[in-house]
């Protein structure tokens, strides 16, 4: 008896066990499930108008584009003119500069041509000098000697040679008798400065082209030769 309330119990307890289990899963509400949302077709006049404003920003943008291309076109055109312009003017200053240095390179060079030749003109006059005074040195030196040696002869008693040789036209420089018309070393020879002398001395004292007195110390160019100066008929 027992055992059998107690199954009846167990029996019981499933029942009531089963109905609360029941009502719990009726009383849990249910998800529903969310219904996706078809995106919405567009119409055609909206796909004209999109299409129409995506034109028209497309050729704005076109219209942009070539007015930056002319503008930027100007610009570079512009640049590159003043750049040639600029390089103009810098070649025409170096084709200045160079003729400039080219000419004083020539007048540098002809100056120091002439200063050579200046220079070597007044070292041959100063060598024409020194040969020209070495022998009027040696000429005075000598007619000094004889200068005396006709004094002595003048103090001399027997003055008689003395005086036909003092009465005789002769050189002043080397004592020599004035004789002949034809080109010998005692014909007289009038020098540019006026005094006479006879050939063999003017022919002595020319060196380079110079002749200098002796008398006044004056020293003349002679385009030719002393033979060319003109004889002193007065004096023969």
């Amino acid at each position: 008896m027992v055992r059998n309330n107690s199954r009846v119990t167990t029996k019981r307890a499933l029942t009531e066990n089963g109905s609360s289990q029941e009502e719990n899963t009726t009383s849990k509400p249910v998800a529903k499930k969310r219904k996706t949302e078809q995106p919405q077709e567009l119409s055609k006049q909206d796909e004209i108008r999109i299409l129409k404003k995506e034109l028209e920003k497309a050729e704005k943008e076109s219209r942009e584009a070539a007015q930056f291309i002319v503008e930027e076109t100007k610009r570079l055109k512009k640049e590159h003119d003043q750049l040639e312009e600029e390089k103009n003017e810098l070649d025409d200053d170096l084709r200045y500069l160079k003729m400039k240095t080219n000419r004083e390179l020539v007048w540098k060079k002809e100056e120091k041509e002439a200063f050579v030749k200046s220079s070597e003109k007044s070292q041959e006059a100063d060598r024409a000098d020194n040969d020209a005074f070495a022998k009027e040195e040696k000429m005075a030196q000598s007619y000094l000697e004889m200068i005396n040696n006709l004094k002595k002869k003048i103090k001399n008693p027997d003055t008689t040679a003395a005086k036909a040789m003092a009465s005789k036209k002769t050189c002043e420089m080397c004592q020599t008798e004035y004789k002949g018309t034809s080109n010998e070393d005692s014909v007289p020879k009038i020098l540019p400065c006026g005094h006479t002398a006879c050939l063999g001395c003017i022919k002595k004292l020319f060196t380079d082209g110079h002749v200098r007195c002796p008398s006044d110390r004056w020293l003349t160019k002679l385009d030719k030769s002393p033979e060319s100066l003109p004889t002193n008929f007065a004096a023969l």
